[in-house]
C-alpha cells in the first residue's frame, strides 16, 4: 500500500506550524508528500517548504480546491495500484496516530470502500465535536447528526458508512479520486459532500473512523482566513449545498427540489431576520438566486454525474438525511425564539422589580391601588356603558365606517389580489390599512367584526395606556402625567372620531403615543445599537400610522425638516432618512396606486365624502374636526392651559418644543381643511376629515400643559410668591377641565353616535341574499334625477365591506356603464337591459326619493320587469336577460406581486430589526 499526503495551503501561516508538526509525526507511514500553495500572501509557502523539504507547487490565488488537488496529483509520482491519498488542509492538525488508524482501517477495507475520514473536533477548543461524517438534507443543509455544542465524550466510536467525510483528513483511493475528481464549480466549501454523493452513486462507499481524530479550525467557513475565493462564507456555503442538491438528486425529484429550495429559502431568510441576522438572510436569498439563475451549470453537472453513475439512486437514499429533519430544525428554531422572548420578558420584569424595590404587598394589590390602574378601570367601565348598544346585532357600521367582513379571508384576498370583483371590476390596490387589520384579525382567531368592535368600544382606555406611558416618560410619575393621559384618552370621542366611524383617527390615537415614545428613544438611547433599534421601531410605528392616516407621514416630513435644522438632526441624518423611507415601503402597493390620485394622501381610513366636513378655525383650535362631535367649550380649557403654559420660566424650553409640534400640525391642518380632494371613484370634490391632525394639536397642547403643571404644588408652597404660581394653577385647571368634563360628557352622551348595528343596506332582503350567494348577480342602485344628475352604485356580493371603500375610491367609473344609465333615463335604448346583464346586474333599485325620470325611463325600457320593493316610496325592477360578467374590466395589475413582495420584506425587516437584542443572543446560544 502506497500513501501520499497532499497538503493545500492558502494564507494559513498562523496554523501551519501545528499542522506540520502533526504531519511530521506521520512521516514514517508516508511514501511521499506533495504541497500546493494557492497564492498565499503570508509566509505559508516558506513554512511548508522549510518543514517538509519539498518543492511547493505554486498556483494562482483564484485556484479552487478541486484544481489545487488536481495540480498536486499531477506533480506527484505516477499512480500505483492500491495507492491512497491523504488530503490535508493548512488549518487541520492531525491528532496523534490519526493516519495510523486510518491506514489500519484501509488495509481491512473491501474493494468498494474508497474513502475514510477521521472524527473532527474543533480547534482550538479541542473538545467540541464538529463532524463524525456528514450528509445533506432535502433543503440543502449540511447535517452532521450532532447536537449544537456537543462535546466528545466517547459517544461516537463506531466505524460506519456515511455519505461523505470532510476533505480535511480524508484518506481516499487515488484511482477513484482521479476518476471522479472534485468538482471545480465548488470553490472551497461543499466539495466533500458533493464528492461523497458522487462516490456513492458510482458504487463506492465511504466510512468514518472515529478512533482517528483531527482538529479543524474551519477557517474558510468561519471567515477567519484572508481568501481570494471565499468572501461571503454563509452565502457561498449555501450556494454550494444547493448546487450539490440539484446536481446529484434523481431527475424525478428535481422539480420538487427546485420548489422546495425557493420556498425553503424564503422561510430561512425570514427566520434569519427574526433572529436579527439580516446579512445571513440576504445571503440566503442571493444563494438561491445564484444557483437557480444558472440552469446551464446545473445541466452540465448532471450530465457528468450520469456518466459516472453505476448504481440506482435508491441504494444511496439511506445515506441522505431523513425527510423530517428540516422540520425538526424548524421546531428547534421556534423553541429558541420562544426561549429568547421569555428570557427577555423575565429580565425586563426583574429590572423593574429591582428599580421599584421589594414590597411586602402582592403585585396585583399594588397594581389595583395605583391611581393609573384605577383611572383605566373607570375608563373601561365607562366604555362599556357608552357602547352598550354595540354588543350584538349586525356588524358595527355607520357614518364613515363600513361593516367589517364576516371572514378575515376577505381582507387577505383584498390585499393580495391583482383584480377585484367590485363594481365594474378594478385593478386598484387595497388601502394600506387592510394588511394590519388582516394581521390583527387573524390573531383574534379570524374575527374582523370583533376587532373593529374592540377598537371603537375601547378606543379611550387603549389610548390611555399608551398616553400614560408617554407622559410619565416626559414629566415623571406624578399627577400631571395622569390627568394629561386622561385628557388625551378622551380625544377619540370628543373630536367625533368614534361617533362618526372614523377608523383612521381612532387607530391613530391609539398608536400615536407609542410611536412618539420610540422617536424619543432615538434621541436618548445610551448606545448606537439601541438608537438604531429605536429608529426601526419609529419607522414601523410611522408606517402603521401612515397606513391608517397618510397625513401622518406628511407631518413627519415637516418635523424632520425642522429637526435637520438642529445639530441632532444633522448628526442623525441617516436615521431620519430610514424613518421617512421605510414607511413608504410598508404601505406598498397602495403607494403605487396613488400616482394618479395624489388626493388620497389626505384621506384617512374610512368612506371618503360620507359626511359634510367644513370646520371653522375655532372648531379646529378647540379640537373639532367637523361633523358631529362634543361641544366646543369642552376643549376651551385645554387651549387656555396650553397658552398659559408659556408663562412658567423653568419649563419654557420643553413647552416650546410642544408648541413647535402644535404649530406644524396646525399649518398642515389648515391646508388639509381647505383643499378640495378629487378621487376617481368619488362623484364630486370633497373636503377631507382632519381628525388625526386635530388629535396631534390637542396632544401637543396637553404636553405643554403637563410640562407647566408638573410640580405646580411645590411652586405654591414656596415662600417667594409671584403671579406665575396662580397662572400655572390655571393651566392645571384648564387641562383638568378637558379630562374630567370630557369623560363626563362621553359617559352621558357617548352613545349618541352615527355608528351602530342597524341594517346594512336598504335593499330588499331577496336582493341582498341573491348578491351574497352569487358573484354574477349584482344590484344597480340609482339615486338622483335629471336636476341633480343620476348617481349609481353597483353592489356585488352584498353590501360593501370595510376596505372595499378604498379600492372603489381609486377606481374611475366605467364610461360604458354611465352611457347605459343615461340611455335608460332617456327610455329609448332597447339594448340597455342586455348591457346591464353583461355587468351581472339582476336588479335595479331606486330608494326614496325616487325621481320620476328614473321611474319613467325604466318602465319604458324593454327588458325590465317591476319587482317588489320594501317600502311604498321605493321602486325595484328585475333585469330579464341572463346575467354574465362579460362587460367587467378584467385587466389585473401586472406589477402587484412585486410590490406585495417588497412590502412583506419591508414589514419583516422592520419587525425583526425592532426586536430586543436578547433574541439574537438566545439564538446564538
Amino acid at each position: 500500500m502506497k500513501v501520499t499526503a497532499l497538503l493545500v495551503s492558502h494564507n494559513g501561516a498562523r496554523w501551519l506550524p501545528a499542522v506540520l508538526t502533526g504531519l511530521d509525526s506521520a512521516r514514517a507511514r508516508l511514501d511521499q508528500v506533495v504541497a500546493v500553495d494557492t497564492g498565499s500572501t503570508d509566509d505559508s509557502r516558506g513554512l511548508v517548504a522549510a518543514a517538509l523539504g519539498v518543492e511547493v507547487v505554486a498556483m494562482p490565488p483564484q485556484t479552487t480546491y478541486a484544481d489545487a488537488v488536481r495540480a498536486g496529483l499531477a506533480a506527484a509520482d505516477p499512480a500505483q495500484p492500491d495507492e491512497w491519498v491523504w488530503l490535508l488542509h493548512d488549518d487541520a492538525r492531525p491528532g496523534p496516530g490519526c493516519l495510523d488508524t486510518l491506514l489500519e482501517a484501509a488495509q481491512q477495507a473491501p474493494a468498494q470502500l474508497a474513502a475514510l475520514g477521521p472524527k473532527i473536533r474543533e480547534w482550538p477548543s479541542l473538545k467540541r465535536l464538529l463532524e463524525v461524517g456528514v450528509t445533506i438534507s432535502g433543503t440543502g443543509r449540511r447535517e452532521t447528526g450532532l447536537e449544537r455544542g456537543e462535546y466528545d465524550q466517547g459517544q461516537h466510536e463506531q466505524q460506519h458508512d456515511v455519505l461523505a467525510v470532510n476533505t480535511a483528513g480524508m484518506l481516499v483511493r487515488r484511482e477513484v479520486l482521479e476518476e471522479l475528481g472534485l468538482d471545480p464549480q465548488l470553490a472551497v466549501l461543499g466539495t466533500d459532500v458533493d464528492f461523497g454523493w458522487r462516490l456513492a452513486r458510482a458504487g463506492f462507499s465511504c466510512q468514518v473512523v472515529p478512533d482517528a481524530v483531527l482538529f479543524h479550525v474551519e477557517a474558510a467557513r468561519r471567515g477567519v482566513r484572508a481568501s481570494a475565493l471565499v468572501h461571503h462564507p454563509h452565502r457561498e456555503e449555501r450556494a454550494g449545498a444547493l448546487y450539490t442538491l440539484l446536481a446529484n438528486s434523481p431527475g424525478g425529484w428535481l422539480p420538487l427540489r427546485a420548489v422546495r429550495i425557493v420556498v425553503g429559502g424564503v422561510l430561512r431568510a425570514l427566520g434569519l431576520l427574526l433572529v436579527r441576522a439580516p446579512g445571513e438572510s440576504a445571503d440566503e436569498v442571493l444563494a438561491v438566486a445564484d444557483v437557480l439563475g444558472h440552469p446551464g451549470r446545473i445541466a452540465a453537472a448532471r450530465r457528468t454525474r450520469r456518466e459516472q453513475q453505476r448504481v440506482p439512486d435508491e441504494q444511496v437514499r439511506h445515506l441522505l438525511a431523513p425527510f423530517w429533519l428540516p422540520y425538526r430544525h424548524g421546531l428547534d428554531f421556534l423553541t429558541d425564539l420562544w426561549v429568547a422572548l421569555t428570557a427577555t420578558a423575565r429580565d425586563d420584569l426583574a429590572r423593574r422589580r429591582a428599580g421599584l424595590g421589594r414590597s411586602p404587598e402582592p403585585t396585583w394589590r399594588r397594581a389595583l391601588g395605583h391611581p393609573g390602574t384605577l383611572v383605566l378601570l373607570v375608563l373601561f367601565l365607562v366604555s362599556l356603558v357608552a357602547g352598550r348598544h354595540w354588543y350584538a346585532g349586525a356588524p358595527l357600521h355607520g357614518g364613515a365606517l363600513l361593516p367589517a367582513p364576516d371572514q378575515v379571508g376577505h381582507w387577505w384576498d383584498l390585499w393580495s389580489s391583482r383584480w377585484h370583483a367590485l363594481g365594474t371590476g378594478s385593478d386598484a390596490p387595497a388601502p394600506a390599512y387592510v394588511l394590519p387589520l388582516a394581521v390583527a384579525a387573524t390573531v383574534l382567531l379570524g374575527q374582523p367584526n370583533l376587532l373593529v368592535t374592540l377598537l371603537f368600544l375601547f378606543a379611550v382606555p387603549l389610548s390611555f395606556v399608551g398616553a400614560l406611558r408617554l407622559f410619565r416618560r416626559l414629566v415623571g410619575r406624578g399627577w400631571a402625567a395622569l390627568w394629561a393621559a386622561t385628557g388625551y384618552a378622551v380625544l377619540p370621542v370628543v373630536t367625533g372620531a368614534v361617533g362618526q366611524g372614523r377608523l383612521g383617527t381612532v387607530v391613530a390615537a391609539v398608536l400615536l403615543p407609542w410611536c412618539v415614545g420610540a422617536a424619543l428613544s432615538m434621541a436618548d438611547a445610551g448606545t448606537p445599537t439601541a438608537s438604531w433599534r429605536a429608529t426601526w421601531r419609529t419607522a414601523l410605528g410611522l408606517g402603521l400610522l401612515t397606513a391608517f392616516v397618510p397625513t401622518a407621514w406628511l407631518l413627519a416630513l415637516l418635523l424632520t425638516a425642522v429637526l435637520l435644522l438642529t445639530r441632532w438632526g444633522r448628526d442623525h441624518g441617516r436615521q431620519l432618512a430610514v424613518v421617512l423611507a421605510l414607511p413608504l415601503a410598508l404601505v406598498l402597493p397602495w403607494l403605487v396606486g396613488t400616482d394618479h390620485a395624489p388626493g388620497a394622501w389626505l384621506v384617512e381610513a374610512g368612506r371618503p365624502a360620507t359626511l359634510p366636513v367644513d370646520p371653522g378655525f375655532l372648531d379646529l383650535l378647540l379640537g373639532r374636526g367637523g361633523g358631529p362631535s362634543a361641544p366646543a367649550w369642552i376643549g376651551s380649557g385645554l387651549a387656555v392651559a396650553a397658552l398659559l403654559s408659556l408663562v412658567r420660566g423653568d419649563t419654557r424650553r420643553a413647552v416650546g418644543r410642544a408648541w413647535v409640534v402644535a404649530a406644524l400640525a396646525a399649518v398642515l391642518l389648515a391646508v388639509v381643511a381647505q383643499v378640495g380632494i378629487d378621487l376617481p371613484g368619488v362623484p364630486s370634490d370633497f373636503r377631507a376629515w382632519s381628525g388625526f391632525l386635530v388629535v396631534v394639536v390637542q396632544a401637543a397642547f396637553l404636553t405643554a400643559a403637563a410640562f407647566a403643571g408638573h410640580g405646580v404644588l411645590a411652586l405654591f408652597s414656596r415662600a417667594s410668591f409671584s403671579w406665575r404660581q396662580p397662572v400655572a394653577g390655571l393651566a392645571v385647571v384648564g387641562g383638568l377641565l378637558t379630562a374630567v368634563v370630557g369623560v363626563g360628557w362621553w359617559a352621558g352622551e357617548g352613545d349618541d353616535t352615527l355608528v351602530g348595528r342597524g341594517p346594512l343596506t336598504r335593499l330588499p332582503t331577496y336582493m341582498t341574499q341573491l348578491a351574497e350567494d352569487s358573484p354574477t348577480e349584482a344590484v344597480l342602485v340609482l339615486t338622483g334625477g335629471h336636476e341633480r344628475g343620476v348617481q349609481y352604485r353597483l353592489l356585488r356580493s352584498g353590501a360593501p365591506r370595510l376596505g372595499d371603500d378604498g379600492v372603489l375610491a381609486l377606481t374611475a367609473p366605467d364610461p360604458r356603464l354611465s352611457t347605459v344609465v343615461e340611455s335608460i333615463l332617456a327610455g329609448n335604448d332597447p339594448t340597455a337591459a342586455e348591457a346591464l346583464a353583461g355587468y351581472g346586474v339582476r336588479y335595479v333599485f331606486a330608494p326614496e326619493p325616487v325621481d320620476s325620470a328614473v321611474i319613467g325611463g325604466l318602465d319604458a325600457s324593454a327588458g325590465f320587469a317591476a319587482a317588489s320593493a320594501p317600502e311604498a316610496d321605493t321602486r325595484a325592477w328585475r333585469v330579464e336577460p341572463p346575467t354574465s360578467l362579460d362587460r367587467l374590466d378584467h385587466d389585473p395589475a401586472t406589477w402587484r406581486p412585486l410590490w406585495l413582495l417588497l412590502q412583506v420584506l419591508a414589514v419583516v425587516a422592520a419587525v425583526v430589526l425592532s426586536l430586543p437584542e436578547r433574541i439574537v443572543e438566545g439564538r446564538r446560544r
